[in-house]
């Protein structure tokens, strides 16, 4: 990625990047110049005094009369800390990185402009009253005044760098970017195209072992009884559903196919929106599961790991509301954390939220639909690109929605885009605020009403002794299929109809097993539950693993909740070992990798040479399975599905199956050769990787590290190392300390829990919380990547609620006052 600088300012670049280097990115002396943490500033747009502490960590206390004042307090703080983060955050969802990153910028641009991110958040604004954008515009201009104060003084290094003048901020860049996350982790249109392009090369029953919804065996969050029966009838019926679309309409042109996927992949590559391996993990526990006999609440949301962190921990108290936990710069309010009365985590959902619709489209602009020709909306947008000329685009949008295949030709087939994310009604940012202030179980529910786009499933524990779990978000009710595969446009038989009604929602309420935990997997069983909610859950493996870590002892404490979310044990490993350590071979390496592994216990600890030689193997493995049948293009696109991939795989090695023969080939493989093959390519790969070709002295962790890029110097060769981060870690996948490894990546980190918290209801300020790598966005300040060693030891910071606003007195301390 080639990003254009202004070179005027490269005696000024050069010398941002030595100061840096010879100061050890640790640089509090120059930090004055950046933002003021201490004494007294007079703003406009307060009513009262705003008192922020900040804590040794970083962590501001924000302490004001009125709620008002408190969004307007959080809006300061994110801008003095994650300035640059929210102007890159804000320009890539309004479709305006070109305009300071140049040609490489237009990628991304073309995306987000195509989907219209920024015209539906201003027609979602539009529709709000005005007591509900009161907080919204009071957080924005906590933003604007901060950056009324840095005017001709020095901004944040990004800024200078590509000489960039930050705009005021507006409300529908807070609309914006909440669509930004929607999309990133309720993406499944590519899943449809993905799957169309597996039918028209290897049938409908080889694609169905490789892209199942679920395991058989995996559990739901929702306890059922007669899942395993209605699963199979429920499944036969997707199938039949599948083979009648497939007939009734042709496959998407392959060109348009590829390049949309491609265009995914490299989307994935650069910002980590919408890759596979999105997770998280959250499990709450009655008082009757727990020593304390109070309910503790624990929660690690993954995301794709940045510099910044996604997160910023923060507590904020004016009027009614005084909440603590993780928040998003960019958003107003706690997304995640608790108020004293009741705590919430959250796990994404997989709502099956988008399909992709074939269209007919005549030279004039009009798309067929129940026999009749409509004119299609066309709407113009410029990009402005650095040093270029702007680049002018016709963004069609049909019923259904954008022509997001215009992104790639416009000449070819038309596809369109129905994405829930696109309504011209999105309150979900009104929902965060009420669970900020909701009290009790009735209070958290009603404010679910209000969420949209961001499918999440919510834990939930209050003082009271209650637990509790909801299904919060939009659900489409499709007149027929399943969501799976491209449908045809030009009639209504595929149209959504309406979403799911909020009083039908999934949710449990104290249930009698004194527990419940979403990771990412199955909602229900087919047959317990009346909606389809999707068909890309995630394998079963972390949910597996922590129903079996609470099983495991009646009673837990705060510190085993810490135990489990620092938990790297592989039940995918253990279910595939019995079939692995049976592989015969007459490489000497590998007869070494197969001793090692006779004595692993399974888990993925960093200092492990047996986990890098079951790592090295089982990458390889799912190659040497799937690769030769699917073709380099489609195994490209195929293998970075990992959920996928890793549930298809054990069936793939069973008696009888076809995939363990390498189609290449003239002679027919057995899965004994396919494992002894992959076996001595994957170690021979993890050799190079380590350096070494003694076993003994590998380390997990000499070539699995959690990769925290910036952007976007990520992509500089030269500003790589000054802004972004890395450190060695444990876990791979599927553990619950998720650490996934993706194809681009060789065996790197890409996802991770980013923010981790436990919410113990016995004693409030016992609870704890994390981010990593650090507070502060600025690399000059100490706070930049202070807890990223306490994150990789699964530690914490204590939440400081009650009386505590600090350890014991404020590290520093500023006070924002009305400016008369």
């Amino acid at each position: 990625m080639e990003i254009f600088f202004n070179f005027a300012r490269w005696p000024l670049i050069m010398t941002v990047v030595l100061t840096l280097i010879s100061n050890g990115n640790n640089l509090p002396q120059l930090r004055a110049s950046h933002s003021t943490t201490t004494g007294t500033i007079q703003v406009a747009g307060v009513r009262g005094r705003i008192n922020i502490r900040r804590d040794r960590h970083g962590v501001p206390h924000i302490r004001a009369t009125t709620e008002q004042d408190a969004h307007f307090g959080l809006g300061y703080v994110h801008a003095q800390d994650r300035l640059w983060q929210m102007e890159f955050q804000r320009r890539l969802g309004n479709g305006r990185l070109a305009e300071i990153l140049g040609e490489s910028g237009l990628i991304t641009d073309r995306l987000f402009r195509t989907l219209g991110l920024h015209r539906t958040a201003s027609a979602a604004w539009a529709k709000l009253s005005w007591e509900e954008r009161q907080p919204i515009e009071t957080y924005v201009a906590g933003i604007n005044a901060y950056l009324k104060s840095r005017r001709h003084r020095q901004l944040p290094p990004e800024f200078e760098i590509l000489d960039v003048e930050p705009e005021p901020w507006r409300p529908e860049d807070v609309m914006v970017w909440s669509k930004v996350i929607a999309w990133s982790i309720s993406s499944n249109w590519d899943k449809e195209l993905l799957r169309a392009q597996i039918i028209q090369k290897l049938g409908l029953d080889k694609t169905a072992q490789l892209m199942p919804a679920y395991t058989a065996d995996g559990p739901t969050i929702l306890p059922n009884d007669e899942a395993r029966s209605q699963r199979t009838k429920r499944t036969r019926r997707q199938e039949e559903t599948s083979a009648d679309l497939q007939s009734a309409i042709r496959n998407p042109q392959s060109a348009i196919c590829n390049g949309l996927l491609e265009l995914n992949r490299t989307i994935e590559e650069r910002t980590g929106l919408g890759a596979d391996g999105f997770g998280s993990n959250n499990w709450v526990l009655s008082g009757a599961r727990t020593t304390t006999g109070k309910p503790i609440l624990a929660d690690d949301p993954h995301l794709t790991s940045q510099t910044p962190a996604i997160w910023y921990l923060a507590r904020t108290s004016g009027g009614d509301v005084d909440v603590i936990g993780a928040t998003i710069p960019g958003l107003p309010g706690v997304t995640i954390g608790h108020n004293g009365f009741i705590s919430w985590g959250t796990t994404t959902i997989n709502v099956d939220s988008q399909d992709i619709y074939v269209e007919k489209v005549n030279e004039r602009n009009e798309a067929e639909y129940r026999g009749a020709w409509e004119p299609l909306q066309v709407v113009p947008e410029t990009i402005k690109v650095k040093d270029k000329s702007d680049i002018n685009l016709k963004v069609r949008v049909s019923r259904h929605g954008p022509l997001i295949s215009d992104v790639i030709n416009p000449a070819g087939q038309p596809l369109a885009l129905r994405w829930t994310g696109n309504d011209s009604e999105d309150s979900g940012i009104l929902a965060t605020l009420q669970y900020n202030r909701a009290r009790n179980w009735h209070e958290f529910t009603e404010a679910a009403r209000a969420h949209r786009s961001a499918d999440q499933n919510y834990v939930y524990a209050d003082r009271q002794g209650n637990i509790g779990y909801i299904a919060a978000g939009t659900i489409p009710v499709r007149a027929k299929g399943d969501g799976r595969l491209p449908v045809p446009g030009w009639t209504d038989e595929h149209e959504w109809t309406s979403y799911v009604p909020f009083n039908e929602l999934p949710q449990i309420y104290n249930p009698p097993q004194g527990y419940i935990v979403t990771a990412n997997n199955k909602v229900a069983g087919d047959g317990d539950y009346p909606h389809l909610i999707g068909t890309n859950f995630a394998a079963p493996y972390r949910a597996a693993r922590i129903v079996e870590m609470i099983e495991s002892k009646a009673k837990h404490s705060p510190d085993d909740m810490r135990a489990m979310q620092a938990d790297v044990s592989a039940l995918h490993a253990r279910e595939l070992l019995p079939v692995m350590l049976k592989t015969q071979s007459s490489n000497e390496r590998s007869k070494q990798g197969l001793e090692l592994l006779r004595g692993w216990d399974a888990r993925v600890k960093g200092e492990s040479a047996p986990a890098a030689v079951f790592e090295a193997w089982y990458l390889k493995l799912g190659e040497r399975l799937f690769a030769d049948e699917l073709g380099d293009a489609l195994w490209r696109t195929y293998s970075d599905n990992i959920y996928m991939v890793g549930m298809a795989l054990p069936a793939a090695l069973e008696e009888n199956t076809t995939w363990c023969d390498d189609v290449r080939t003239p002679g027919v493989e057995t899965c004994a050769d396919t494992l002894a093959a992959s076996l001595a390519e994957g170690l021979a790969k993890m050799a190079e990787s380590q350096g070494t070709a003694d076993i003994n002295a590998w380390r997990w962790d000499n070539v699995h590290h959690a990769l925290f890029p910036h952007s976007p110097f990520e992509q500089d060769a030269q500003l790589k190392p000054l802004f972004s981060r890395s450190i060695p870690n444990g876990g791979d996948k599927f553990t619950v300390n998720v650490a996934s490894v993706f194809r681009w990546a060789e065996y790197h980190q890409l996802h991770s829990a980013q923010y981790r918290q436990i919410v113990d209801f016995s004693d409030i300020t016992n609870s704890r919380f994390i981010i990593a790598p650090g507070q502060s966005g600025d690399p000059y300040n100490r706070h930049y990547d202070d807890l990223l060693k306490r994150w990789q030891r699964v530690e914490y910071l204590p939440m400081r609620y009650g009386g505590q606003t600090t350890d014991d007195a404020p590290h520093e301390q500023l006070m924002l006052e009305p400016q008369f």
